[in-house]
């Protein structure tokens, strides 16, 4: 009896770590960063609003530049916390580098699992030299 429930555990703990490792290789796979910017290009300056940033910019893992995208809360006049968090939610973001972040956006992106990181710079510099510390 007690073999059968030793079987089980080791059975259950092998399957935990299995579950973890391929977790955590699809999470580093997958990795996105999005950056609040003045402009559309990789090397634009970080914004010093992220809400109200004219562009938002992506990338991957590697710091290889994805995409930018036009900030479609940039001129609502309220629930832009709401607008920027879904989007980079949308988009896959697990982290976003700004220069601030107002109190609300910071709750909400808590709640999506978005981590912060608050630097100042050129997007493209910025996200390298963060990639290279990880």
């Amino acid at each position: 009896m007690k073999e059968m429930k030793y079987g089980r555990t080791i059975c259950f703990c092998i399957i935990v770590v299995l579950l973890v490792a391929l977790a955590s290789g699809v999470t580093a796979e997958t990795m996105k960063i999005a950056v609040p910017a003045t402009g559309s290009e990789k090397n634009a300056l970080i914004s010093e609003e992220t809400g109200r940033a004219p562009f938002f910019l992506f990338f991957d893992s590697k710091g290889h530049f994805l995409e930018a995208m036009k900030n479609p809360a940039r001129d609502q006049s309220g629930g832009i916390s709401r607008t920027v968090v879904a989007l980079l939610s949308d988009k896959g973001v697990n982290i976003i580098i700004a220069g601030s972040i107002g109190d609300k956006m910071k709750r909400t992106l808590t709640v999506h699992n978005i981590e912060i990181v608050y630097k100042t710079g050129t997007a493209d510099d910025t996200v390298k030299a963060i990639i290279q510390k990880q």
